[in-house]
């Protein structure tokens, strides 16, 4: 064996995860504060005491400063002048701006779906259809929140287009912020998405493309007119 082949086999022994570099502590703390805000645990207009948070986890403020610039840089916080920090709400234009890029992905992803319908996609389908069927009457906000993750993920893998893949993947923070902020509660509201999934999914089983195109179009601003009522009636 030469030195080539010996040198492989052992670098093949190697565990990459422990050559990682850890995560850096700004890091750790950016991830945890964006996702209480996505999630809604830290609301749209509260404070962001850097001390107390530096107090709390028994560290100093750079690495707490470090993630507050961060979030500001990508517009979940905003430093408002003798007030510091504060979690950015969302305005009606950046919601509009979201809902306009959501349609020029999810319509053509649509099209895209149906020319790579294959069996094993259709049998993910079928199963995203049945989940549609069995809950389409009930109230369950968090079942509807994950099988509308489910749907609309299928829809963009299943474009096999890299590019539009990688452009959704950077925008899902924002959507899911978008989706728990302003989600209605509304039964009808609730019973219309279940609708709405149910008919886009089966044009897809049909390989409908035009038909599926026209309802994921509608539907896309549907959830724009919902979420906007959603948002004004929280005042």
């Amino acid at each position: 064996m030469n030195n080539v082949d010996i040198m492989q086999n052992i670098l093949d022994k190697i565990d990459r995860e422990s050559f990682a570099p850890p995560k850096p502590l700004w890091l750790k703390i950016f991830d945890f504060l964006r996702d209480a805000i996505v999630k809604g645990e830290i609301e749209p207009g509260e404070k962001l005491n850097e001390v107390l948070i530096a107090s709390k986890l028994g560290i100093s403020r750079s690495p707490v400063r470090e993630a507050m610039r961060v979030l500001e840089s990508e517009n979940f916080i905003e430093t408002i002048p003798h007030r510091g920090p504060h979690v950015k709400p969302l305005t009606v234009r950046e919601i509009e701006e979201i809902y306009v890029v959501l349609k020029f992905l999810q319509v053509p992803a649509v099209q895209l779906a149906v020319m790579n319908m294959n069996d094993e996609r259709k049998n993910e389908l079928v199963s995203i259809i049945k989940e549609l069927e069995e809950k389409s009457g009930t109230k369950d906000i968090e079942h509807l929140q994950s099988v509308s993750r489910r749907f609309h993920t299928f829809i963009i893998n299943a474009s096999e287009n890299d590019l539009l893949i990688r452009i959704n993947e950077s925008l899902l923070i924002q959507q899911e912020r978008v989706r728990l902020w302003g989600v209605s509660t509304e039964p009808s509201d609730i019973a219309a998405i279940y609708k709405e999934h149910l008919l886009i999914s089966k044009a897809l089983l049909k390989k409908d493309s035009r038909k599926a195109e026209q309802l994921m179009a509608e539907h896309v601003e549907k959830a724009r007119l919902r979420f906007l009522k959603a948002v004004s009636k929280r005042g």
